[in-house]
């Protein structure tokens, strides 16, 4: 083993000890390292590919997080106006970098392209069509049959019944709140959040 290689091997197996101890960023930036050492070693690409699509669906979650923390935190009556802010905008953009990261250290990689249409759904579900549709043929093209990847595109294609794609409760219509005999109170639909519970969306 020449130093080159032990310097990967390093890297490694101090990305696997990371991540087994609950440090995720750590394991990461290790496996980052190892990956621009010797992106032709199997090993380190194969592990570098399974951290970047983590890293993708963590981010992805801070996103959604991020955009409810704001739908919930606007007047109840503005809700349903509710558009990305640059910092939500901007965290999705990251999650989908990780995605890409993945693609193109395995562009056969089906998660990647799943995920990554995902998340570009939810970003923006009318703008973004064209391209998550074409990841998803693409995806099935390279792996015709593909359960998981039908299911998947399936339940994105499928307008959502219960909101019509607008991602906020039909009920109060993003309000969080519904009115009976003058009397407002919290939507019992939502539980006040605004937010459809169904498409998951928002």
């Amino acid at each position: 083993m020449n130093v080159a290689d032990e310097d990967v091997s390093t890297y490694l197996l101090r990305a696997q000890r990371s991540l087994e101890e609950g440090r995720f960023q750590l394991a990461k930036e290790a496996i980052e390292r190892g990956y621009a050492a010797a992106p032709e070693d199997e090993k380190v690409r194969d592990f570098y590919q399974q951290i970047l699509l983590a890293d993708g669906v963590r981010k992805s979650r801070k996103a959604r997080d991020t955009r409810r923390d704001e739908i919930r935190a606007l007047a109840k009556r503005e809700r349903g106006s509710y558009r990305d802010s640059a910092a939500v905008k901007a965290a999705f953009e990251k999650a989908i970098g990780s995605f890409d990261k993945v693609l193109s250290a395995g562009p056969k990689n089906a998660k990647a392209m799943m995920l990554k249409a995902g998340v570009l759904d939810r970003m923006n579900r009318h703008g973004k069509r064209d391209e998550v549709l074409q990841l998803f043929k693409t995806a099935l093209e390279i792996h015709p049959g593909n359960e998981e990847l039908i299911y998947a595109r399936e339940r994105i294609i499928r307008p959502c019944r219960h909101c019509g794609d607008t991602a906020m409760c039909p009920e109060c219509v993003g309000a969080g709140e519904v009115s009976a005999l003058f009397v407002r109170s919290t939507c019992p639909v939502c539980k006040g959040s605004g937010i459809c519970g169904r498409c998951g969306l928002f």
